[in-house]
């Protein structure tokens, strides 16, 4: 293996330059030599923050593969079109990272794990919760039996006034879903991590669009917004008897944003936001607010690369795998099926 990983990035827009390369550029074992977008000024502004010079930027990810000797590439495109530069990459004989959701459909992440089992490369989804000094530690307390075999999960990312106002997120053409696939993903991740990744059965869901298709105190344009919903609510059910409530918004008549991802167990629970612990010790409930110390790392995106970087190193295994993400993307395609059936649906 040679001094430094050589990484490449299909889609060079802001998730890239304010969270990947960021991770990247800390990392004196890699360096990020080309870059590739069909915007000009997208690929000039990240071209400036990673140091690449303009020989090494394209609009063709294809053509970037061929010309470039990668070792790495980390994909950063709209959510419609995450499958098809990471399966070429990945065929190219990369290694690859690319962001939430992992692709539009449980399809196509089958489609990406075959392509990830035929290079015999590695192939990691971005979920930076995972990887802050306290879901390290919240996982860490339930693997110790900190909450005995948990049963019920409430995952919510609630926006009251949140609908970006840039990128592809609200174009359904690129984006495919809404907050459902955008934050939503975020929560039901890190429910599902601390869980264990139970297997999931059923799904019961409802999604609303009543406000950010109009006229509002938001900045976005209405008339842009074609995504199917503002507001997804879901219920799934587990082989394993356990259950999780899913909540995503990002236009709600709330009085605020209600962000939580909270795990109730036989022996005790775990709240994230703020970070609590509860155990019934000594003849009393205890709420115990723990002092996360040396759980270390950059936390978010940076240590999550850091730990892709590593796997790669050492012959281990991608951080998130999409095994992982192809039981979040079946919930997430599941919501979307059940609200449009009006019914419970398998998953």
């Amino acid at each position: 293996m040679r001094d430094k990983l050589r990484v490449g990035f299909v889609g060079a827009g802001a998730i890239a330059r304010g969270s990947h390369m960021p991770g990247w550029l800390r990392l004196e074992d890699c360096e990020i030599v080309a870059l590739c977008d069909v915007s000009e000024k997208a690929n000039a502004a990240s071209a400036e923050v990673a140091k690449v010079g303009k020989q090494h930027l394209y609009s063709d990810y294809e053509k970037m593969l061929a010309a470039e000797d990668l070792d790495i590439v980390d994909v950063c495109t709209p959510n419609a079109y995450h499958a098809a530069p990471t399966i070429a990459a990945l065929e190219a004989g990369c290694h690859v990272i690319v962001e939430k959701p992992v692709a539009a459909s449980a399809d196509e992440v089958r489609a990406m794990i075959a392509a990830r089992d035929r290079s015999q490369k590695l192939l990691c989804v971005v979920q930076n919760m995972r990887f802050s000094n306290e879901a390290i530690a919240a996982k860490r307390f339930v693997e110790q039996g900190g909450i005995g075999r948990p049963y019920w999960a409430k995952a919510e990312y609630l926006r009251a006034r949140g609908v970006p106002a840039w990128g592809a997120f609200i174009v359904r053409e690129l984006s495919t879903g809404g907050p459902c696939y955008d934050i939503g993903v975020h929560v039901l991740d890190l429910a599902l991590h601390l869980m264990g990744f139970p297997e999931p059965v059923t799904v019961s869901a409802n999604t609303w669009l009543e406000i950010s298709d109009k006229p509002s105190v938001m900045a976005h344009d209405p008339k842009r917004y074609t995504v199917p919903e503002e507001l997804a609510v879901g219920f799934v059910r587990f082989a394993n008897g356990a259950c999780v409530s899913v909540g995503a918004s990002w236009a709600l008549n709330a009085p605020g944003n209600q962000n939580q991802v909270a795990i109730y167990g036989t022996e005790g629970g775990v709240q994230m936001w703020p970070f609590t612990l509860v155990r019934e010790e000594y003849g009393m409930l205890l709420n115990c607010t723990p002092q996360v110390i040396g759980d270390g790392g950059a936390g978010g995106h940076s240590e999550e690369i850091a730990r892709f970087v590593n796997a790669i190193q050492t012959g281990g295994t991608a951080p998130v795998p999409p095994e992982q993400a192809l039981i979040t993307q079946r919930i997430l395609d599941g919501i979307y099926a059940s609200a449009e059936a009006g019914e419970e649906v398998e998953v």
